[in-house]
């Protein structure tokens, strides 16, 4: 869907949100909640639905956005920069795992505990949905297909002008 229609971004958003919300089951400790393997695995498929497309989407934007450049290197940087990020978080995340904060302890039928590790990945996630948010940078690939499209002589600067090279 993203690809054909060029919705990089709100796709990508809408994916954000989905996994901050998907998150929180899985911090959800002891009380009833916390203990529903249903909801469990529920939130484990919701996760594999919704931030699982999150990076081939911004891969094919980051390969449209820096359009002539090769794909396979900007691929390469981007997953190269979120396999640093991840191995990085990692002791964070193992430290805030060792927390528990409470949810609603004054309803029983809805209290339970949320873990640290979890309220770390739901911050990583809203952050990133705001900066993602005030991202903005022409699709280069995009308009050089688009220019390129029923013309035979075209020329695609590195700006992404198109103009036509009859002279």
């Amino acid at each position: 869907m993203s690809t054909r229609q060029k919705k990089y971004k709100d796709v990508t958003r809408a994916c954000i949100v989905a996994t901050t919300f998907l998150l929180i089951p899985l911090g959800l400790t002891e009380h009833s909640l916390g203990q529903e393997p249903a909801l469990l695995v529920l939130a484990l498929l919701g996760l594999g639905m919704t931030a699982g497309p999150i990076q081939p989407i911004n891969a094919e934007l980051a390969v449209d956005i820096t359009y002539p450049s090769d794909e396979t290197a900007v691929e390469s940087v981007q997953q190269i920069g979120g396999n640093l990020v991840s191995a990085l978080l990692v002791p964070v995340a193992e430290i805030a795992a060792r927390k528990d904060y409470q949810l609603l302890p004054n309803n029983p039928t809805l209290a339970s505990d949320l873990r640290g590790d979890v309220i770390l990945l739901a911050t990583i996630s809203i952050i990133t949905y705001f900066l993602f948010s005030n991202f903005d940078a022409p699709l280069r690939r995009t308009k050089a297909d688009e220019a390129s499209e029923g013309e035979d002589n075209v020329v695609i600067d590195v700006k992404a002008k198109a103009t036509n090279s009859i002279k």
